[in-house]
């Protein structure tokens, strides 16, 4: 009986190490995949930003309602709908009123934090404002822009002067 219950502790013994054994190396997979996500989120973040944020800012008031249209499909759907109304309330009429043309320049952009589904961009952006006088105004910025990933599909969730 003595020998019974030695074997018996012995195969105890070796299955907890093998669980053991699968359990780290679980964690240690699993700690390299959000390692990589994050690595490639923060890269394709940052480029992202500076593709999107001129399109997103950036008009011209013969085409600022075109222009804004088709950013609409860079949002998430509540910042959408937030994003919609501003324009449509605000933005678009001002710039026809004014005939103002915002262009905008992308001079430095970093990732501030990044998940692999969710992240954020520090972006610094210079500004140029021509109106109907034809007279300039510049003007510099920092923006956060947040991302989430919807649909493997990076989706602007908010844009935020700093």
């Amino acid at each position: 009986m003595n020998r019974r219950w030695l074997t018996l502790a012995a195969l105890a013994v070796v299955l907890g190490v093998f669980v053991g054994l699968g359990t780290t190396a679980g964690s240690l997979y699993w700690s390299r995949v959000e390692t990589r996500g994050e690595q490639a989120a923060r890269t394709e973040l940052v480029q992202l930003t500076v593709d999107e944020i001129p399109k997103v800012l950036g008009y011209e008031y013969k085409t600022v309602e075109r222009s804004l249209t088709e950013t609409y499909p860079m949002f998430t759907g509540d910042y959408r709908r937030e994003f919609e109304a501003r324009a449509v309330n605000d933005i678009i009429p001002q710039a026809r009123e004014k005939q103002l043309v915002n262009q905008v320049d992308v001079v430095g952009a970093g990732a501030v934090d990044a998940k692999r589904t969710s992240g954020s961009v520090l972006v610094f952006v210079n500004r140029t404002v021509t109106g109907k006088a034809k007279e300039k105004y510049y003007e510099g910025s920092r923006l956060r822009v947040d991302f989430r990933k919807i649909d493997r599909k990076w989706l602007i969730s908010n844009i935020v002067p700093i």
